[in-house]
């Protein structure tokens, strides 16, 4: 295997790799020789890579890109096993004259060599996929209201049937041997609650569940395992909600685990779930993204505990990278070098679809640090490359017609390349090469980036007499990123209010230096004008022996220091409130009341 992962796509005129280096240059693995190329799959260690046409589906393998397989057939769906061992393929299940049962349209075969291993009859796309473990050990397919599981790759006779009145999906859990475990989700009858279950398998007696939930407000399913396949999370949605609080169907989040416990998933605002997903790198971390615009981010513990709140945002779909990388950075993007030591864990927050901006946000999320943002409107795609370091975004056709094309982006946020579609072409997907590959420099030092800083937008218009004047409007109120219990909208105390000033002083006082030092002739000049304003010198403090006039003179000095900022914020430009321009017209008074006291 090559020692960075290749970019693999696919437009309407070629099957092409992408060396992932400069200058990014395409080799054609499939020219228009090859007609009508549907779509493409890499197997998960990335052993193979295939693709699929009209009349045939093809097995490449990737060490040296020549055919492992050639399978016959309108191939309309493939995918490979964990393990990169077995290749499922299904077609369109058909019906004639001369075979009015049907053919059995799912097949599956060797991936090394195409033998053909086993044939079932699938007449639904959806929900067609058949499981295996992890470790390809078992092998499970459901029928209707039936579920079948094969043992050590024997399709010949299943071991075990698992049989329930209006069965609507299942899914085998990733935990390894000799542990493994299923979930199913069952329709309820007429007024009867529907029901999802975890059980162990094989059996040891009675076919009893583990844990059991139900839930009268459940037309559909979909399961979510945790890497070590100890908690699962179940999202549960209707077909329509009756409340009208979404177009979409309501929903609901319940978990459970292997130990038999459960319960449902309470956010802390309301609205759809948008998006959930398990830390590939820590099976006890999950992050969602629920809750009316702006949604609301936040990462939580296998308990559903609150760990950290990342604030509200354009977001709508959550990416971790592959296996979790615990790797050397962080993704969000921070134009300036960065460095960073041992593992960290990232997540991509990101919004679009309907979301048009396509705001993406990256973060630590062990050291709950934000590292960066970008923005990739007309997103379609989006995937992590197999060492974490970078991901791609591309624009896919038939989603959108116009503006097809992909982009590289390194971690830190900086655009490596960008490539967009010639005329009368269009890109139809884009993968990155997957299995394992050593990380490179780009995990140390970012590139630099090939694309300018965006131009400031033009500002939106103000009548005249909102001008100059700071706006209280605010479309949202959003949430700033704090841990839970955090009061995000606290005002800062005296002591963080003290250290901001003295930072700012010396900041000011640097700024000085740094002038005076870019022009020693000007101070040896004598002055041609007088200025209109001369800073008050701040004297000494001398006491003069009575404690009641020492206190008066400290008050007065302090309101005078506080009418020269004023008179220099009215200098740089900024409106004064009116009390603050009485504050300055009574600099004379005090003047004089001061020296008043040191007689």
């Amino acid at each position: 295997m090559s020692v960075a992962p290749n970019i693999t796509g696919l437009t309407n005129k070629n099957l092409f790799l992408v060396e992932f280096q400069e200058p990014y240059t395409e080799k054609v693995l499939r020219d228009e020789s090859t007609p009508n190329i549907r779509s493409l799959v890499y197997s998960p260690k990335g052993t193979y890579l295939a693709y699929r046409t009209d009349k045939k589906a093809e097995i490449i393998k990737c060490a040296d890109w020549t055919v492992a397989a050639t399978i016959n057939g309108n191939v309309k769906d493939m995918f490979f096993s964990p393990l990169d061992n077995y290749f499922a393929v299904w077609e369109m299940f058909l019906i004639t004259k001369d075979d009015p049962q049907g053919k059995p349209n799912m097949h599956i075969y060797k991936s090394a060599n195409g033998e053909k291993l086993a044939s079932f009859v699938q007449k639904h796309q959806a929900g067609w996929e058949p499981q295996w473990s992890s470790d390809e050990k078992l092998f499970a397919i459901q029928f209707g209201g039936k579920i079948w599981i094969y043992h050590d790759g024997d399709f010949t006779r299943y071991e075990y049937q698992y049989q329930a009145e209006k069965l609507k999906c299942f899914s085998l859990s990733p935990s390894p041997a000799p542990n493994y475990y299923f979930s199913v989700f069952t329709l309820g009858k007429s007024g009867q609650p529907s029901l999802w279950r975890v059980y162990k398998y094989p059996q040891s007696g009675s076919q009893e569940p583990i844990l059991s939930r139900s839930s009268f407000q459940a037309d559909k399913a979909t399961f979510y395992w945790n890497r070590r396949g100890t908690n699962v999370f179940t999202m549960t949605q209707t077909d329509v909600d009756k409340t009208g609080g979404s177009y979409y169907g309501r929903q609901t989040l319940s978990y459970g685990d292997v130990k038999g416990n459960a319960g449902n998933v309470g956010f802390s605002k309301e609205g759809p779930i948008h998006a959930i997903a398990w830390n590939p790198g820590n099976w006890n971390e999950w992050v969602g993204v629920y809750g009316h615009a702006p949604a609301k981010a936040t990462l939580f513990n296998a308990k559903c505990d609150a760990l950290f709140e990342f604030g509200t945002g354009a977001w709508n779909a959550i990416y971790f990278p592959p296996e979790g990388n615990n790797i050397l950075f962080k993704i969000t993007f921070i134009y300036e070098l960065v460095y960073f030591h041992n593992s960290v864990s990232l997540v991509l927050l990101g919004g679009f679809g309907n979301i048009a901006t396509g705001h993406i946000e990256v973060w630590d999320v062990r050291g709950c640090r934000k590292l960066g943002a970008c923005s990739a409107p007309d997103t379609t795609c989006l995937q992590w490359d197999p060492r974490g370091e970078t991901f791609i975004t591309a624009t896919t056709y038939p989603r959108l017609t116009v503006g097809n094309g992909y982009k590289i982006w390194h971690y830190t946020g900086a655009l490596m390349h960008k490539r967009a579609c010639v005329e009368k072409e269009v890109l139809l997907s884009i993968t990155w090469q997957t299995g394992n590959f050593p990380k490179s420099e780009l995990s140390k030092v970012p590139p630099k980036s090939i694309q300018e800083a965006p131009a400031k937008p033009a500002a939106a218009y103000r009548p005249p007499g909102a001008r100059n004047k700071p706006s209280t409007f605010t479309l949202h109120e959003y949430e700033k990123p704090h841990r839970p219990g955090q009061n995000v909208n606290a005002a800062p105390s005296k002591q963080a209010i003290k250290q901001k000033e003295k930072r700012e002083a010396r900041k000011a006082r640097k700024a000085e230096e740094r002038a005076a030092d870019h022009s020693p002739a000007t101070a040896t000049l004598p002055p041609t004008h007088t200025p209109a304003h001369t800073p008050l010198q701040k004297q000494p403090f001398t006491s003069t022996g009575d404690p009641e006039k020492d206190k008066k003179i400290k008050n007065l000095n302090k309101k005078l220091s506080d009418i020269e900022k004023l008179k220099q914020q009215k200098a740089a430009g900024k409106a004064l409130e009116l009390n603050q321009l009485a504050k300055i017209d009574s600099e004379q008074t005090l003047l004089q009341e001061l020296e008043k006291l040191k007689l």
